[in-house]
């Protein structure tokens, strides 16, 4: 889910309720609360305190909520953690420890720390920039099994194999989302139940309606619908704005001002032509 803020970057109450309200009522299965999308690392401690409790209060368990807390310092996500559950959040996730590097040991003793601070489900966050080479060892799969109140993971990987490992080797005991919009259809094949990401916010019920018919058994609508939207989205991304492209077509479509974010990949960018916004959408919308 988008976070919105104000013209000087603070989060917008207003508009946070009706982002959640527009998103449910388009009928997402549920949210996904300040990642990467959300711009979570981005937000002082207390503000996403203030975005997550906003969010999940709005939703008031309509669908659930799944809060991200992610940070560099391990003790701020366990906080984190702990104020998801408190303001009655539905599950926790979080990436890697951010800026600082760590080994697999220092990894999985982030992890237990964040996963065993709350009763909640936990899902780690596996993103393609942390590296791909450790999610194929099986030890890996191994040791993830034993993070507390582990329930899954979201994998944003382009390398499907990797992911069809990993749900082979957990024996599907994990839920695995997928984190790349552009192959939400695909990973289906590799073990996906379902799909996170920053274009849902945009095509929300059309890709859940087309992922339901590829999952179906419609292999040539799953095939016909990707090859228009792997198009608009690498329209998108080469601009080299998409977070510009977000706030707009939200604005377009839903009539929601997101604002101008605040990390450089929102704040900065080209501004995108109405008209060119209305084209793209249209174009998804009725594939």
């Amino acid at each position: 889910m988008l976070t919105p803020v104000t013209e000087v970057g603070e989060p917008n109450p207003e508009a946070i309720d009706r982002i959640v309200n527009v998103l449910i009522d388009e009928g997402v299965d549920g949210l996904y609360v300040l990642g990467s999308t959300g711009q979570g690392p981005a937000f002082r401690f207390e503000q996403r305190q203030f975005v997550a409790e906003r969010a999940v209060n709005t939703a008031a368990g309509r669908v659930p909520v799944i809060i991200h807390v992610g940070t560099a310092a391990t003790q701020d996500s366990v906080d984190l953690a702990v104020h998801a559950q408190s303001v009655g959040a539905d599950g926790i996730s979080a990436v890697p420890p951010i800026y600082f590097p760590a080994d697999a040991e220092r990894l999985f003793a982030h992890y237990d720390a964040i996963g065993g601070a709350t009763s909640l489900p936990f899902f780690p966050y596996h993103h393609t920039m942390f590296g791909d080479d450790a999610l194929a060892d099986p030890s890996y799969t191994d040791r993830l099994m034993q993070i507390p109140n582990i329930a899954g993971m979201k994998i944003t990987v382009r390398d499907l194999y990797i992911f069809g490992l990993i749900q082979q080797r957990t024996q599907g005991r994990l839920q695995l989302f997928s984190g790349a919009d552009e192959l939400f259809c695909h990973a289906a094949v590799s073990g996906a139940v379902g799909a996170i990401g920053s274009f849902y916010n945009l095509w929300g019920p059309k890709c859940q309606e087309i992922r339901q018919a590829f999952v179906a058994g419609d292999f040539q609508r799953g095939r016909d619908f990707m090859a228009v939207f792997q198009t608009a989205l690498d329209r998108i991304i080469r601009s080299g704005s998409p977070m510009g492209f977000l706030r707009a077509g939200m604005r377009v479509k839903y009539d929601v001002e997101t604002g101008p974010g605040r990390s450089p990949s929102s704040r900065f960018g080209s501004a995108w032509d109405e008209a060119e916004v209305r084209e793209i959408l249209a174009a998804v919308d009725e594939a």
